[in-house]
């Protein structure tokens, strides 16, 4: 039997107050590991365990990417779960899905990330097999050979995806064949299964400098100069398409603690070493506060609109 003494010791441990019990924040990607949203979460959870204890990125991919937010729509809004929500996420598969088990307003803004361009990039093989020199030819082998080509993307809706539709809105086909993550469809190109996409800067920026993909055009109005290739506007494809993502939050979190959260991940990223990582792994850096970062996603979601509404008919 207890002791009376060990009995009150029991019902103190019983008694004491929730936040007594370890905490836990939980990063939630709805794609699998590997790609640029992936190691965004991880840099940031990195940074984020000195003032929050243990912090976890929770791979949740499928159904492109409703599984993971699904996740998190249904969670507490105490701070302790968070999503990676992106282009396709947030604008392109709210449009595009008339069955999606989550909207947008289902989430309040942290902080955009990152926004960076797509790349047009194709193995030196197929281009070889092809007799493609740059991002011209692909264009007219492609207008000559209509459905022939496969073009790889990261998932249904994402910025890959969009940018393959834009070419077929021009007359110029190609299969599209959606992966479950950009490293997946990144693969399938070095096995042959595919022959091009439109890829994360972040995401192909290491196989371009060693060589394994060839960089043939970029996405954005603007050329960046980091990128040494065109733009799709300069040959005559008007585009301005990018990858952007960041942190979102259950949408009843309150905007003190999301911007409270926003300044830590200013100050994680603007330490040298961190952006060095999250620029190598994802892509350029663009940060954005909680409401400033809410306005942007209202801004794509008018500019995807039409183009979206267009794909369903």
């Amino acid at each position: 039997m207890l002791s009376r003494r060990a009995f009150t010791l029991a019902l103190a441990l019983l008694s004491l107050p929730s936040f007594a019990k370890p905490q836990r924040m939980r990063i939630v990607v709805p794609y699998p590991a590997g790609g640029p949203l992936d190691a965004a979460a991880r840099i940031i959870a990195e940074g984020l365990k000195k003032d929050h204890g243990r912090v976890i990125v929770d791979n949740r991919a499928g159904a492109a990417g409703a599984r993971g937010m699904l996740e998190v729509k249904n969670a507490s809004a105490d701070g302790q779960t968070l999503v990676i929500g992106a282009l396709a996420t947030l604008v392109v598969n709210p449009l595009l899905f008339d069955d999606l088990p989550y909207e947008p307003s289902d989430f309040a803004p942290v902080a955009l990330l990152s926004d960076a361009p797509n790349v047009l990039v194709m193995t030196q093989k197929s281009m070889d097999r092809l007799a493609i020199k740059n991002a011209s030819d692909l264009m007219q082998y492609i207008a000559k050979h209509p459905g022939e080509l496969n073009c790889a993307s990261g998932g249904t809706g994402s910025a890959g995806h969009i940018a393959n539709v834009l070419l077929s809105s021009k007359g110029l086909h190609s299969i599209h064949v959606p992966y479950a993550g950009a490293m997946a469809a990144q693969l399938s190109l070095y096995a042959g299964e595919t022959d091009f996409m439109f890829d994360n800067f972040g995401n192909a920026r290491a196989p371009i400098a060693d060589g394994r993909l060839k960089v043939l055009a970029q996405t954005s109005a603007q050329a960046l100069p980091e990128i040494n290739a065109p733009t799709l506007s300069s040959i005559g494809i008007d585009a301005d398409i990018s990858t952007w993502f960041g942190l979102m939050a259950p949408k009843e979190t309150s905007l003190s603690f999301r911007q409270t959260l926003f300044e830590e991940i200013s100050q994680i990223l603007s330490e040298p070493q961190r952006q060095k990582q999250f620029e190598a792994a994802c892509g350029k850096i663009r940060l954005l506060s909680p409401e400033t970062f809410s306005q942007w996603i209202e801004t794509e979601q008018v500019k995807y609109r039409s183009f979206v509404q267009s794909l369903k008919k």
